[in-house]
């Protein structure tokens, strides 16, 4: 991992924490999205407590995933920073247990979890594609059963915060698969499923959404395994489009594999980001 460079998200919490961590240990430049200083300092204090003989970097760009104009301007500070990129790990996820808008007045499970990631990769594919071990990793979750909801993506005629978290991990697991047929075969894209790791994702709940995840949830550095596996693995090992968890492929549910329902969450998709699909990429191609 020593010349590899890492552009990731969700790095600053939770299981994020130690894949940051250990891929810099290896040798790995890290850059990190961050929405403050105080996230980083943390995030750096971590590396430097339990990777003390780390032997790459953690870097940061500042970037709230809530607003797509913010998302548009990091990867352009990345890209007139970097002149190399291996691998996306798009981390980063909310579970809001009620209603919240983000910056761009889009329900925002669905604008982080979903529709952030795929505008990341939009906007930095091309350089991504130069890399001869080129990866896109999404964290997925095992709460994906049921559909899509094309008649009230953001539920907004009855929230309900588990509809909306599951429908935006069924998403990314659909969006993974298409794109491992759209994209070259010089870039592999895949998700995993960390398991219940006991991370602040529960932190909206109250008390006993909290506690559950602090007694079930697995420690960050067991959830960590199958993404700091995939990052590492060289991409000829691995299958371009699926689903892992505990470092190897697993089956799931037959919704996860609807490549007509995919294209159609593409196509809205598209329409969403519309406004910053300004130039052409190996995903979007032109506006």
């Amino acid at each position: 991992m020593n010349t590899q460079t890492i552009f990731m998200t969700g790095a600053t919490s939770g299981l994020g924490l130690e894949v940051a961590s250990h891929l810099a240990a290896t040798g790995a430049k890290v850059v990190v999205t961050a929405r403050s200083a105080e996230k980083i300092i943390a995030l750096q204090e971590y590396y430097k407590t339990h990777h003390p003989t780390g032997q790459g970097k953690i870097e940061h760009i500042e970037c709230d995933l809530s607003s797509f104009e913010s998302i548009v301007a990091a990867c352009s500070e990345f890209k007139s920073k970097y002149d190399r990129l291996d691998t996306i790990i798009n981390n980063a996820g909310v579970w809001n247990f009620t209603f919240k808008e983000s910056k761009n007045q889009i329900e925002e499970i669905w604008h982080v979890n979903f529709l952030a990631p795929l505008l990341i990769n939009h906007l930095l594919v091309d350089l991504l594609a130069q890399s001869s071990d080129a990866k896109i990793i999404y964290t997925a979750s095992g709460l994906h059963q049921g559909d899509i909801n094309f008649n009230d993506l953001e539920f907004r005629k009855g929230f309900s915060n588990f509809k909306a978290y599951r429908q935006s991990k069924l998403a990314v697991i659909l969006m993974c698969r298409l794109l491992a047929q759209k994209l070259s075969p010089n870039i592999g894209i895949y998700s995993q499923h960390p398991g219940l790791v006991s991370t602040e994702l529960g932190r909206g709940g109250g008390y006993f959404a909290n506690l559950f995840f602090r007694l079930f949830g697995l420690s960050i550095e067991k959830g960590a395994q199958t993404l700091i596996f995939l990052a590492k693995e060289p991409k000829n090992n691995l299958i371009s489009g699926e689903y892992y968890t505990r470092n190897s492929v697993k089956q799931i549910t037959k919704e996860s594999y609807d490549m007509t329902v995919a294209e159609k969450l593409f196509d809205v998709s598209k329409m969403y980001l519309s406004k910053y699909i300004t130039q052409p990429s190996l995903i979007f191609g032109k506006k």
